[in-house]
């Protein structure tokens, strides 16, 4: 279940001693997310944005110190909807969709769904065409949640939060094949 999922992925982030714990802005409701995307979402966008509704930013903060996973930062549903129009030319992203994940590159995670159905997740990489990577949010969570417990997502000697890209690879093909 993606609630667990998601308790799961905040115990790995404190249990690995991230800022960001400290800093992610309490969720927002049912009401909210569809008021500002406009839309009848699924049920777990409501959740994800329900679990985190990005993170407070502070003066002098680090990118990496936000990251929940490498390279990636948490949105606000209202940072989401801002970004939405730099996309619009996005042929896999649609007409329903928002971002969950983003980082300063432009590079995003996110939700995508036809009305009635439960959303996939979308890797949005600036400069490559869009796929589908994970085919629910709580896929998505489960991947990385394995990632922190197989040693693909880590903090390096310098303390900084990296990651193992062949054992990323394992951990995906495995969960993405089950």
């Amino acid at each position: 279940m993606l609630d667990v999922e998601l308790g799961r992925f905040k115990a790995h982030l404190d249990g690995l001693r991230r800022p960001v714990v400290d800093w992610m802005s309490p969720g927002v409701g049912v009401n909210h997310v569809s008021s500002v995307l406009d839309d009848i979402v699924p049920a777990s966008v409501v959740q994800w944005f329900d679990w985190c509704n990005g993170v407070v930013g502070y003066p002098g903060q680090l990118q990496d110190d936000v990251n929940v996973i490498p390279g990636y930062h948490l949105l606000s549903i209202d940072e989401a909807v801002r970004l939405k129009p730099d996309y619009a030319s996005d042929p896999v992203l649609g007409k329903h969709w928002v971002p969950l994940l983003g980082n300063p590159g432009g590079d995003l995670y996110a939700a995508i769904w036809v009305p009635g159905a439960e959303a996939k997740v979308v890797g949005v990489l600036i400069g490559e065409p869009s796929e589908v990577e994970f085919s629910s949010i709580e896929q998505m969570v489960v991947v990385f949640n394995r990632c922190f417990e197989s040693g693909a997502y880590f903090v390096n000697e310098h303390g900084r939060f990296a990651m193992a890209p062949d054992l990323y690879e394992e951990v995906y093909a495995q969960i993405s094949t089950d």
